[in-house]
């Protein structure tokens, strides 16, 4: 993808989920790969919910199950993007949506590689925001998905490194609010399409002239702020 200038441009999907990792998703990890470098995108970081609703959906494959193989059976999906991304030349990097028992409030990392995962303690059992960025690896982040949402509560920004001001699965007057908030705290703004179907497909992520290819490239292109937002599958200004 070119702009105006002729620069050639780059899609990253920053937000959705596997039908490996989450029962209310339709599409496979390699699947959403071939779909999304159809679409255009270069890349994209699989955000599979880290939450103890995991643990119960697969319970049956789970239960009792040491933490190396917890943690590889919840890599399931990203491990299978990963994979068709190689095939076709496409950035697959890993992530998490971050829920804490007890809570409602979701968190994204980015930032961190597979071994990350195998050598943190169960993320959903921290019992704090602070916990989790206190674990996190140099340069990883952590960004507030939907916060606008009904039941989400609106905390303390300060830890944050960014709000994600458009979500697709979010209705536009909240994802405005979303903004607003991040505006006010001097956060970064992201964006993701929370894709758990094909309605949402494509419809969010950033655009950058940076090529990643890496965890660091990711959290290089964000610190800099060298990205606009997608929103409803168009790149702001």
């Amino acid at each position: 993808m070119k702009n105006e200038r002729g620069k050639t441009m780059y899609r990253y999907e920053m937000h959705i989920h596997t039908a490996e990792g989450d029962i209310y998703a339709q599409i496979s990890g390699a699947e959403i790969v071939r779909r999304y470098h159809d679409a255009g995108y270069s890349g994209l970081v699989v955000t599979d919910h880290y939450f103890s609703l995991f643990h119960e959906w697969f319970a049956h494959e789970i239960a009792n199950a040491p933490h190396e193989k917890i943690i590889e059976r919840w890599l399931r999906g990203y491990d299978a993007a990963r994979n068709e991304g190689q095939k076709l030349g496409f950035t697959v990097l890993p992530g998490a949506e971050v829920r804490f028992d007890g809570q409602i409030n979701d968190y994204l990392v980015y930032g961190v590689d597979e071994e990350f995962f195998y050598h943190a303690p169960l993320l959903h059992q921290l019992q704090s925001l602070q916990e989790l960025i206190d674990i996190l690896p140099d340069g990883a982040v952590v960004v507030q998905a939907h916060p606008f949402r009904d039941n989400m509560t609106v905390c303390d920004p300060a830890p944050l490194f960014g709000i994600e001001g458009y979500n697709a699965g979010t209705d536009p007057f909240r994802n405005e609010m979303a903004k607003i908030f991040a505006a006010h705290y001097h956060k970064k703004i992201t964006s993701g399409s929370d894709l758990h179907n094909q309605d949402a497909l494509a419809k969010g992520g950033i655009q950058t002239l940076r090529k990643i290819v890496c965890p660091k490239d990711l959290v290089a292109v964000l610190k800099d702020g060298a990205y606009s937002i997608i929103e409803n599958g168009e790149a702001t200004k």
